[in-house]
């Protein structure tokens, strides 16, 4: 289960939004020394990280985003339960008829925007540097040209989860799941009705590499 990524601050979610909504973007200079300015921010479960929500009804959507459809919102990452003493943080896409994510997954979903995120093996291991012992090797994953990978996700309050599919044949090798994976095109369809149909990530590229 994805349990890392890195994500962005909350100004530079702030512009994805207004870019989203299709708002005049920065100059090229502003631009330039925002991307100077961007530091690595590394999110784990039970952190409050920046993300970008609708403040629509996503069992409604809407044909397109507009001025005032999304905004950015602190939220924790993981849900918390009576039954669970630890927070959920990955949500199958699958599970979305049950009852603890019933209503998000109708009139919660938000997305996830981050550069990359991690993976850990499930067989393959290697000896820690710190410790000398075995530990699962991680990977991280990108997007080839893709600077943002948007990721599915729901919120419940001050929470959110991350959502998972079934991995694809780039994804197995290392886990059998993987973060459900949008294209910026699908955005609307996974804040809309019709979400389920992108349950199927098969075809999305993704570039791998052996965290240290």
């Amino acid at each position: 289960m994805c349990a890392h990524y890195t994500g962005f601050s909350d100004e530079d979610i702030d512009l994805l939004v207004a870019q989203l909504m299709g708002e005049e973007p920065q100059s090229q200079e502003t631009q330039s020394q925002s991307n100077q300015d961007r530091k690595r921010i590394d999110v784990y479960p039970q952190q409050v990280a920046p993300v970008i929500v609708p403040t629509f009804d996503t069992s409604v959507g809407v044909p397109q985003f507009a001025q005032g459809t999304l905004e950015r919102a602190d939220l924790e990452w993981g849900y918390s339960s009576q039954w669970n003493p630890r927070p959920i943080f990955n949500t199958r896409i699958e599970s979305a008829d049950k009852p603890i994510w019933r209503s998000s997954m109708e009139h919660g979903r938000c997305v996830i925007a981050c550069r990359s995120f991690y993976e850990s093996s499930g067989t393959e291991t290697r000896i820690s540097e710190r410790t000398g012992r075995p530990i699962k090797q991680q990977y991280i994953f990108t997007i080839p040209n893709m600077p943002v990978i948007f990721i599915g996700g729901i919120r419940r309050d001050d929470e959110y989860s991350m959502v998972t599919t079934r991995a694809n044949a780039l994804m197995e090798p290392v886990h059998a799941r993987m973060p459900l994976i949008l294209h910026p095109t699908e955005l609307t369809t996974w804040l809309g009705p019709d979400y389920m149909r992108l349950a199927d990530r098969s075809q999305v590229p993704l570039a791998l590499h052996k965290a240290d």
